[in-house]
């Protein structure tokens, strides 16, 4: 069975998965059910929003879904919080094999690190790009 994969990330750590993301739909790479958790603060500070959705549509398997911690406007129908209540909630059912890539802020690769470990899975499962 292929390890579903989780790429998480905050600020501009969206980057080199914006970069897998083409890669694999241009070449018809198969693949296990991708999520990408893209945290930011507010709306107007997720990168390539529009091309993830677009991405969403055109790849199977391939679920974005960013989430805010700050963001209060009124036309914000997305999830709020941080990531991490995302991808455990995603697999709080059962423990399926997964693979998670981490980029972005130290502390949010700390708290997730620590809270994947938790949930059982082996430090060979994470992968990580850390900045700042």
């Amino acid at each position: 069975m292929e390890k579903e994969l989780f790429l998480i990330c905050t600020g501009t750590g969206i980057a080199p998965f914006r970069s897998m993301a083409h890669y694999i739909k241009a070449h018809g790479t198969p693949h296990a059910p991708i999520h990408l958790i893209y945290g930011s603060r507010y709306e107007k500070d997720l990168l390539y929003a529009a091309e993830m959705r677009e991405l969403q549509a055109q790849l199977p398997d391939f679920n974005y879904i960013p989430t805010l911690s700050r963001e209060d406007a009124v036309g914000w129908t997305g999830r709020k919080g941080y990531v991490h209540q995302i991808y455990e909630e995603l697999l709080a059912n059962d423990r399926r094999p997964a693979h998670f890539f981490l980029c972005g802020w130290k502390a949010m690769i700390d708290e997730a690190k620590q809270r994947i470990l938790a949930m059982g899975y082996d430090r060979h499962d994470i992968h990580l790009e850390l900045y700042g």
